[in-house]
């Protein structure tokens, strides 16, 4: 058994922990016969596979069943039905790529783990880190490598940066985010879709109530997140619930991905039902009762058939008790109405985002460019098609000469559509009322941009191995590695935001009269860089209808 000190109370029941002595490995090192122990690194406690809450397919968490014997939370808990991550499988023969292939899967999965420093003294309240992943909101799980924090918890430890690190699992895909009238009638308050992002509010509540009895402090929590789950956090900055102080979102804002009513939050619901056999004349009850009986693997079969990046999205809700989503968030923060306890945000993106999406997208070519414009304002075309290609040879896209990926048009149009524009627009509205701190991530994680068979530069997701120390990556090139210096930059001033609320007295704040953010770059360098040329050069990337038919189809599959 393990020691008895490891054992915590949660409001459902008490938990057993281990305290983990080894390098950070694919399984538990609580399966070794010391229990965690003898492996010679400094330790962290770690309580992995909490239950946090339950939902039947299509419900709202609720509270997990009690239990009263010590549970023991020794390995990550299992993960909820998805595609596979393009991303992992990209990375996945990386020497010191850690790839957890032995987490079962299933629907019940509403799992918690909550990280702590190996010196954690009783009554101590250390401030609170709480990850909610990316994955466009189609996949992610909170066991995979890029977000274990282990490594990142040790060295902060070594230099007096002390914090809990929580993760968790919410659902995605069809099991996270479908919606429908169907769904909308059964509901008493009319409520239907956002199940996931109801399940990271679980997650954030449960931090509240139990978080204290691991050494962390409830009223010191900073909510970080990348790609869906910055979009995530974006959204819950108008939760009215005080589920976090802070908030750091890296590559995502509020309209990274889209908000839409309720019959176009999931389009693919009917068709959906047209492949498992339910007539059109059936009752919305039956209709219901043939999806949530049908076996999982089968709806994300169907679901994986039928998804492109915009088939997911919050739902708007009626302005009902208990809804939150109930216009777009942007307008809401345009009048100043975000959580008021949220007083200071960080926000970036990465310098190379539109890299994995052009080339998933096939946009990598002068005739897919050009359709791809296409879809833009008549009167903005010009202006479109004269930026994304200024920095080529005559200013000219054609098929004479090689285009590297990073330098395609079609890569920094997505770039700027879905991840620098948002992001930007956000910063300049939170900025009128709370501190807030941008930046650029310039630095590649220079093992995979080495071996790489086409160069992603500093693509999308690049900022995970330096955030969480991922340093089984690039250990073996010894401490002074150009990687291990920016994730040490990186990594030091997320968790001296979450200790102090301020990342860095050197790194300026963005204000709106005066844009700046901070580039890191290869080697843990960092530099402030003035941002007033971005609205000078700004061009608008909102297609030629879209505010008639939200959410138009206008990207293909990924899954992050």
């Amino acid at each position: 058994m393990a020691s008895l000190e490891l054992t915590r109370d949660t409001r459902y029941g008490p938990v057993t922990g281990y305290a983990d002595t080894h390098p950070l490995r694919r399984m538990s090192s609580a399966h070794e016969p010391h229990r965690g122990s003898g492996g010679g690194e400094d330790p962290v406690l770690k309580w992995l596979g909490i239950p946090y809450a339950q939902a039947g397919r299509f419900e709202r968490p609720s509270a997990p069943e009690t239990w009263k014997e010590a549970k023991e939370c020794l390995e990550f808990g299992s993960m909820f039905p998805q595609p596979p991550s393009n991303t992992e499988l990209l990375l996945a023969k990386l020497p010191g790529f850690l790839m957890r292939t032995h987490i079962p899967v299933s629907e019940s999965s509403h799992f918690i783990n909550v990280f702590a420093p190996g010196d954690l003294k009783e009554g101590e309240k250390l401030p609170v880190l709480v990850w909610i992943y990316g994955g466009a909101l189609n996949n992610g799980t909170a066991d995979r490598f890029f977000y274990d924090p282990t490594c990142w918890i040790r060295d902060g430890q070594k230099k007096g940066q002390r914090c809990i690190v929580v993760t968790g699992n919410y659902r995605t895909n069809i099991f996270g985010f479908c919606a429908s009238d169907d769904l909308a009638k059964e509901d008493p308050n009319s409520l239907c879709g956002n199940y996931g992002a109801y399940d990271v509010i679980a997650m954030f509540e449960w931090v509240k109530a139990n978080i204290a009895n691991f050494g962390g402090d409830p009223e010191n929590v900073t909510a970080f997140g990348q790609s869906a789950g910055a979009f995530l956090i974006s959204h819950l900055l108008v939760s009215g619930k005080k589920l976090f102080k802070r908030a750091i979102c890296q590559s995502g804002a509020a309209e990274t991905m889209l908000l839409r009513p309720v019959p176009q939050a999931y389009p693919a619901y009917t068709s959906i039902l047209d492949s498992i056999g339910v007539p059109s004349t059936s009752s919305a009850s039956d209709r219901l009762s043939a999806l949530r009986s049908a076996p999982a693997e089968t709806l994300l079969s169907l679901h994986n058939a039928a998804h492109s990046f915009t088939a997911l999205s919050l739902a708007l809700e009626p302005k009902v008790e208990g809804a939150i989503w109930t216009e777009e968030t942007m307008k809401r923060f345009e009048r100043g109405e975000w959580d008021e306890w949220v007083e200071e945000v960080i926000l970036g993106t990465t310098e190379d985002e539109g890299t994995i999406f052009a080339s998933a997208f096939q946009l990598t070519s002068p005739q897919a460019f050009d359709a791809y414009v296409s879809r833009f304002p008549p009167s903005l075309q010009p202006k479109i098609k004269a930026k994304y290609t200024s920095h080529l040879p005559n200013g000219t896209y054609d098929s004479s000469s090689p285009v590297l990926l990073t330098d395609m048009p079609g890569t920094k149009l997505l770039a700027d559509q879905v991840f620098l524009h948002p992001v930007m627009d956000q910063a300049a509205l939170l900025a009128r009322k709370s501190k807030v701190w941008l930046y650029r991530l310039r630095a590649p994680v220079e093992v995979i941009d080495r071996v790489a068979p086409v160069k992603l530069g500093v693509f999308h997701s690049a900022d995970l191995p330096f955030v969480f120390n991922s340093r089984s990556l690039w250990e073996h090139e010894g401490p002074d590695a150009d990687d291990a210096k920016t994730a040490a930059a990186v990594g030091e001033r997320w968790m001296r935001f979450a200790i102090q609320g301020n990342p860095d007295s050197a790194w300026t704040p963005y204000k709106p009269d005066k844009p700046s953010w901070l580039a890191f770059d290869r080697a843990g360098k960092v530099s402030n860089e003035d941002l007033s040329w971005f609205e000078k050069n700004k061009v608008e990337l909102v297609f030629a209808g879209q505010e008639k038919s939200e959410g138009e189809e206008f990207l293909g599959e990924s899954n992050e």
